[in-house]
């Protein structure tokens, strides 16, 4: 999640350069869907944040003091609206990809962001990001949550849900499905 965050303030300035017509920019993600007190609630320890320069990138990150020891609490909510910044992103990081070596774990994830560099529609979107690796249902959030790696995914209808919950450096599932039907419970209201 560091290095996600370290990489969207990069990701503008590729993006421009490659391209003179600068992509519409959403207004920072909105966290008070999950705000610091309902995210030490669900984490089990005290955060920090939100972390600004998450929230540019749309992601809504409460690191912990000591994040290595403690953990972090992050989701993100992605919608149409949020999708060319999403492949702005993902195209920079394919761009980086070029050597995979074929076979490795590094030509896995790089796949995947070639996959997210060309998502059009939340559709694409929800199937490249939960379609590599070795995803797995998550009963209780509907037919179409996933988790992948260290990330929960939910797509409902045209918006995808992301979350996750570090503590002491594992990714812990019930906290991040307790996270994931905070959000799924505040886009029904």
């Amino acid at each position: 999640m560091i290095a996600f965050i370290a990489v969207v303030s990069l990701v503008a300035s590729i993006v421009v350069a490659d391209d003179p017509t600068p992509l519409p920019t959403p207004p920072p993600a909105d966290c008070s869907i999950v705000d610091a007190r309902a995210a030490e609630a669900i984490a089990g320890f005290e955060v920090q944040g939100p972390d600004e320069t998450s929230r540019f990138g749309g992601i809504c990150y409460y690191p912990s003091r000591l994040v290595s020891h403690d953990g972090s609490l992050s989701y993100a909510v992605v919608t149409a609206d949020r999708l060319p910044q999403r492949r702005a992103f993902y195209t920079a990081f394919s761009r980086r990809c070029a050597p995979a070596v074929k076979g490795t774990l590094n030509e896995l994830a790089c796949r995947q962001y070639l996959k997210l560099a060309v998502a059009q529609t939340i559709e694409e979107y929800f199937a490249a990001r939960t379609g590599a690796g070795d995803p797995s249902p998550v009963p209780g959030l509907g037919d179409s949550a996933v988790v992948n790696g260290s990330v929960l995914y939910v797509r409902r209808g045209q918006v995808v849900f992301e979350a996750t919950v570090q503590r002491g450096g594992d990714f812990d599932l019930a906290r991040s499905t307790e996270l994931a039907r905070e959000l799924l419970d505040h886009a029904s209201r």
